[in-house]
């Protein structure tokens, strides 16, 4: 699933590049060295992101930021990502408004 620019903080992409400069490149979940800048790209699962714990985007603490590879990511985001997909759904087949789908407040 895409991210949602306007949900993260302007400084994203410099938090970002810090989390994962302070984790050496290195997934914080499985231990495995994810490519650095500059390096040729070779796969996704060697692609190092930035999770928020709490699955918000606007809580850039340290304690809530771990530097993840993709898949590790991926399975933290899990069950976001299926209630998502089942609310998409629903509100596809008229069960769910957009409103109650991606709630403004």
């Amino acid at each position: 699933m895409p991210m949602q620019r306007d949900l993260y903080p302007d400084d994203w992409e410099a938090i970002a590049f810090a989390t994962k400069e302070a984790a050496d490149w290195r997934c914080q979940e499985c231990g495995k060295q994810c490519r650095r800048p500059g390096e040729r790209f070779d796969t996704h699962q060697r692609t190092l992101t930035v999770a928020h714990i709490d699955s918000d985007p606007s809580n850039v603490s340290d304690d809530n930021l771990r530097a993840l590879c993709a898949p590790c990511h991926l399975r933290l985001d899990a069950k976001m990502h299926a209630r998502n997909a089942r609310h998409t759904r629903d509100a596809r087949r008229g069960q769910l408004t957009m409103e109650e789908l991606w709630p403004t407040t």
